[in-house]
């Protein structure tokens, strides 16, 4: 998809779905246990506290380990490898220019052989089975042209890869946690706010969970799963939100119940 070829927004969809999933189910959770105390005020105050901490620890979590990604002081090991990959790579396509000399003086196939071999050292095949790539390719038609124009897109790929990483920011990385979470965490206290009724705001706060559940695991695998993703592995990623979700905030009430039940009794 057209999203993976940008490494900054892959970066901030995968921080953002992580502060959004836990504000989602968290102060659902927390809310939809104090509903059953009856007194509105309550579940608002500990909402909104909850909505501010929260937000506020994973956007400083997110921060922290975003900072311990990011390399101390680049190593000459590290660097050397890499300069030692772009060389290896760079070699390769200076050998495939210099095989355009070759196709003049019509040494077209050695050539093209010898660049798939090349390519296909890294695998240690036994001579017998690398000959029967070459054969086979060179039984097809432009056969061998496919494959050394492939490599070539190969190799340039390689080199753009190492030559640009995903990118990690550390304060980016814990704003979006951060704003995963207030945006996760405020559809299941707003309800509570305009209903009339604990009661009501309950329902109202459970059906946009629940709805806001499934329709965010059902997008992100949409999202984030690439080309070939199917309609029924982002339906199963939404089924599997919405359980999760569930289950804590039936664990929540059943706590709240107990401990309720706990205190009343003489």
């Amino acid at each position: 998809m057209a999203l993976s070829k940008s490494p900054g927004l892959t970066r901030f969809l995968s921080d953002f779905t992580l502060g959004f999933s836990d504000g989602l189910t968290v102060p659902f959770a927390l809310t939809a246990g104090l509903s059953s105390l009856g007194k509105a005020d309550t579940v608002i105050y500990a909402g909104l506290a909850d909505l501010c901490a929260g937000s506020i620890s994973m956007g400083i979590g997110g921060y922290l380990s975003a900072l311990d990604e990011l390399p101390a002081s680049p190593t000459n090991d590290d660097g050397d490898d890499d300069e030692e990959l772009r060389g290896m790579l760079r070699r390769r396509s200076s050998d495939d220019d210099g095989n355009a000399a070759a196709y003049e003086k019509g040494d077209v196939t050695t050539t093209q052989e010898q660049v798939v071999l090349r390519h296909l050292e890294p695998l240690c095949l036994s001579a017998t089975m690398a000959a029967n790539v070459v054969a086979t390719l060179r039984g097809q038609p432009g056969g061998l042209d496919r494959a050394v124009a492939g490599i070539e897109t190969h190799n340039d790929d390689v080199v753009g890869a190492v030559d640009a990483p995903l990118p990690i920011w550390p304060v980016a990385s814990g704003l979006s946690i951060a704003l995963g979470y207030a945006i996760g965490g405020a559809i299941p206290l707003l309800p509570y706010l305009f209903a009339a009724t604990v009661g009501l705001g309950l329902r109202w706060s459970i059906g946009l969970c629940l709805a806001a559940l499934l329709s965010f695991g059902a997008g992100k695998k949409w999202l984030l799963g690439g080309e070939r993703v199917r309609w029924q592995q982002c339906a199963w990623s939404g089924l599997q939100m919405l359980a999760l979700g569930s289950v804590a905030a039936a664990a929540a009430v059943a706590a709240v119940h107990l401990l309720g039940s706990v205190t009343e009794t003489p």
